[in-house]
């Protein structure tokens, strides 16, 4: 089984409606044979990604896709909070997004506090984007700061950190910290040093690594191909395919 835990509604290739992008999504799976996803929603209520109440809709009837609701303490924050609390309650959601470094707020800030408390008490793992130009607002010391202070809390640091992923070797240690492959096997040029580094934390932590592709950002067959590469065991190999997963978004 594949269960790609990280994509978003795609923008291109004449995907104008949500419905259009919904069938595009599904056509992909189909293609890649996997066999469940999760959408992540916008974190903004006009997105072309999709907000959160739009994937809620689109898919609240497809078995094989899951949606993850973004949220920000920028927009409708409250308003927001509690639609979380009632999609939860309503099992429409299975985590909640935090886009930091897309957006200026540090995985620490107070107002977070409140989604933190919402994910432990439903038992669904906050997603916190990180690399990029602007990892200071999830820097591996903030990880590790927020996942000492709630040790109940399930964090999924989407991209590793890249293109700084030996910043994930910090994290190891954590038990409550989950690494989400999304976007890594788009950089050809430095494949093998991250093949190496991923195949290294597959060694040590095989039950925190996630698949993720980042679709429709980054090609998901790339990734699928990415974790083949790695000449894992096969029960390794399992567990980050789809095991994994299912284990962490309650699926």
């Amino acid at each position: 089984m594949i269960v790609d835990a990280h994509v978003h509604l795609p923008v291109e290739n004449g995907c104008v409606s949500l419905q259009q992008k919904k069938e595009r999504l599904l056509h992909e799976m189909a293609e890649n044979r996997v066999d469940k996803c999760i959408v992540i929603s916008d974190s903004c209520p006009q997105s072309v990604i999709g907000n959160m109440d739009e994937c809620v809709e689109l898919f609240k009837d497809t078995k094989q896709v899951d949606v993850v609701g973004g949220i920000s303490p920028f927009f409708e924050f409250e308003t927001q909070l509690e639609k979380i609390r009632n999609y939860l309650d309503q099992k429409l959601i299975v985590g909640i997004k935090l886009f930091t470094g897309h957006e200026a707020f540090y995985l620490t800030d107070e107002r977070l506090k409140k989604v933190y408390g919402l994910a432990i008490r439903y038992h669904v793992p906050v997603l916190f984007h990180s690399g990029g130009s602007a990892m200071q607002y999830s820097d591996a010391a903030l990880v590790s700061e927020l996942a000492k202070e709630y040790p109940e809390l399930k964090l999924v640091c989407c991209h590793c950190f890249y293109p700084k992923i030996e910043k994930c070797r910090a994290l190891v240690n954590l038990k409550n910290v989950f690494f989400d492959l999304s976007s890594i096997a788009d950089d050809t040029q430095n494949r093998l040093n991250i093949l190496k580094m991923i195949r290294e934390m597959a060694d040590i932590v095989p039950e925190r690594v996630l698949f993720g592709s980042d679709y429709a950002c980054c090609e998901q067959r790339a990734h699928i191909e990415f974790v083949k590469e790695l000449h894992l065991e096969k029960r390794t190999e399992s567990l980050i395919f789809g095991v994994n997963a299912k284990r962490v978004y309650l699926l």
